[in-house]
């Protein structure tokens, strides 16, 4: 019998910004470990390496990284652009070492960075011709059609939610039948992502629920997952701990709506990994909901070994709470604040995002947050918007961005600031980001 070879690539990426944020292809490495209880050889290739030197204390650095030319519809802009991650002379011979996989699943983790993403089909193609090319991720998902005109690289494009696709795919194309096949939104029963494809494991991302309640108008989590799937608690703690046993320190939670049901998912999950508290660190990327900290909550994310907690407030303009969706207000996130600082969380484990370059915007509002959370006792961080499709925001004013964002993903960058004007300009933003760093030192 066969014995099937399946090759993973996180593809480098072209852009003007990019730091390493505790970010990992999870659903590519969900992917793997499913293909390799089918039986794959599965490989890994992350172009995405870091810079060593660069690394700090918590696990993030900033990427490799080197400057390169610009496509002809990004000439105009005056930013360089760089890649990211390792060289295509690099790529090229990591594929070289590897045998010839029968089929390879390339990712997209952000629509505008869909080029690297075709780039790396395009290699793969010259030294593989044989093999079976696979795109998925955010890009063909957010922006399918798009992607559908550039389909000749690939042999199969899939949208979040088209597990089932992929299983049909590999069983017609291979002649085969696979015996496991997890149910997409059964969370408990897809195995722990593939993380030991890597060297080293330097953090964990974890997904205990994908979804959210909520329903932010910049957001694509209600495109992408409309529903609201959770892991049973049990399974979480389970994961956790087996990644300890392996010498794991760092766990990353990636969930958009963590303390949503806390009485049956977030609490019993931190309960139960409370008794590794001393020597794990876990952090949120993705913000909490002010709405759901209260006081045994806050305690709970302290004794169970959260670092430091982020909060989204977005605006601490009314206006802007209401158009953004509304998840939030002062008196909210005030009680938040007093109840995670009464926990034991000090300013500088307390972090709050900002949102900054929405279309009905102005640079003034910005500051005014900025000055609200230092005095909260906070640390502040601008989030820079960038426009999403399938989204209230992106669909209501994208006709009002300076770029052409509807027809082009390389615009929906939040670096090139979609949205700037007379009120917020690109010299606003950076004031801005200076005057923020300078009431922080």
């Amino acid at each position: 019998m066969k014995h099937f070879v399946a090759l993973l690539i996180n593809p480098f990426v072209y852009d003007f910004a990019a730091y390493n944020f505790w970010s990992k292809p999870l659903g590519l490495l969900y992917i793997g470990s499913i293909l390799r209880k089918n039986g794959f050889e599965v490989y890994l290739i992350d172009c995405m390496e870091p810079d060593e030197k660069t690394r700090k204390e918590d696990g993030r650095s900033h990427y490799l990284r080197e400057k390169v030319e610009k496509p002809e519809v990004l000439r105009g802009i005056e930013k360089p652009l760089r890649r990211y991650g390792i060289s295509e002379k690099e790529l090229r011979k990591k594929l070289e070492l590897l045998k010839t996989p029968d089929i390879v699943l390339i990712t997209s983790l952000m629509t505008y960075w869909y080029t690297g993403s075709l780039e790396v089909a395009r290699i793969v193609k010259e030294v593989y011709p044989e093999s079976k090319t696979v795109l998925g991720g955010l890009y063909p998902t957010l922006c399918e059609e798009h992607a559908r005109k550039r389909a000749s690289l690939f042999d199969l494009i899939l949208k979040k939610g088209e597990l089932n696709k992929l299983y049909e795919y590999i069983e017609g194309t291979f002649s085969l039948r696979l015996s496991f096949k997890p149910e997409e939104r059964d969370l408990d029963t897809i195995p722990y992502p593939a993380l030991d494809l890597y060297e080293k494991i330097d953090f964990v991302p974890i997904m205990t629920s994908v979804g959210c309640v909520f329903r932010c108008k910049y957001c694509s989590t209600p495109y992408l997952s409309p529903k609201i799937n959770k892991r049973q608690p049990e399974r979480v703690i389970k994961e956790i701990y087996h990644w300890r046993s392996l010498g794991v320190k760092r766990f990353v939670i990636y969930d958009d709506c963590f303390l949503y049901d806390k009485e049956n998912h977030a609490i019993p999950i931190l309960k139960g990994i409370e008794p590794l508290s001393k020597v794990i660190e876990i952090f949120n990327p993705n913000a909490l909901n002010a709405a759901f900290v209260d006081p045994e909550i806050s305690e709970l994310l302290l004794r169970s070994g959260f670092r430091e907690v982020r909060i989204g407030l977005e605006s601490v303009n009314p206006e802007t709470q209401k158009k953004t969706g509304g998840k939030v207000d002062i008196p909210v996130f005030e009680k938040a604040v007093k109840y995670l600082k009464e926990a034991g969380f000090r300013k500088e484990n307390i972090h709050v995002y900002l949102l900054a370059g929405l279309p009905f915007q102005s640079w003034e509002e910005v500051k005014e947050g900025i000055d609200y959370v230092l005095s909260m006792g906070c640390t502040p961080h601008i989030a820079e918007y960038a426009p999403c499709p399938h989204t209230e925001i992106f669909e209501k004013y994208g006709d009002l961005a300076r770029f052409p964002i509807r027809e082009e993903p390389l615009f929906q960058n939040n670096s090139l600031f979609p949205f700037a004007s007379d009120r917020f300009t690109e010299a606003h933003l950076q004031f801005l980001k200076s005057y923020l760093r300078k009431r922080i030192q």
